[in-house]
């Protein structure tokens, strides 16, 4: 299991105690208002662990390309960085040279979110040669790769709804509906994907 996939495990698991809480405070809490925004919260922080999944195991992949540990995909030997990061890695010894490449590396990649199932695949070229990607990780999921790409994209659009709009629907202004079989299976969804995912990087 790699560094990032632990990392991976433990922030999915974190973030799918939030249906106990829900459940609990739904049976016990009585209040007027609806507890549904920890299930809002549950989706959302498992997006959140699955992104953090793909930047980890690309900034691991590619430092370890860079040391020399792995071979090189195409789209690492075609990655530009900046002269002045190239100059600080000629330069140093201490801190050493990966230090600024892997920093250059995170700068860049910190501003792409890995959600929707095309930046997904994109992003592991840096690590992965796999021309089919999402082929090979629905096979490991006993599913098609439409499915999988789908559920992945249809999941994404929700937690954008979540953190962009208020889960507000566009047309009443009025809150989605959200039920925690919906969200389990979502969350569920992510944790096998990033499983899968995580088996099959070289």
């Amino acid at each position: 299991m790699s560094r990032a996939h632990v990392i991976f495990k433990k922030n999915i698991q974190e973030a799918k105690q939030l249906s106990a809480l829900h459940n609990y405070l739904s049976e016990h809490i009585q209040v007027p208002m609806s507890h549904d925004d920890i299930l809002r919260a549950q989706l959302v922080n498992c997006v959140s662990a699955f992104d953090k999944l793909i930047h980890d195991l690309i900034l691991d992949g590619v430092t370890d390309m860079y040391l020399g540990n792995k071979p090189h995909t195409p789209k690492y030997l075609n990655e530009v960085l900046p002269l002045n990061v190239f100059m600080r890695m000629q330069a140093a010894t201490i801190p050493p040279p990966e230090y600024y490449f892997r920093e250059a590396m995170l700068t860049k990649l910190k501003t792409i979110s890995y959600q929707d199932p095309s930046k997904v695949a994109d992003g592991l070229s840096y690590i992965w040669s796999e021309g089919h990607k999402w082929v090979k990780i629905a096979q490991v999921m006993g599913t098609t790769d439409d499915l999988v790409k789908t559920r992945l994209r249809l999941i994404a659009i929700r937690r954008n709804s979540i953190v962009h709009e208020a889960d507000l629907d566009p047309v009443t202004h009025q809150r989605l509906n959200i039920d925690i079989q919906t969200v389990t299976e979502s969350s569920d969804f992510l944790e096998e994907c990033g499983d899968a995912i995580d088996g099959l990087i070289p």
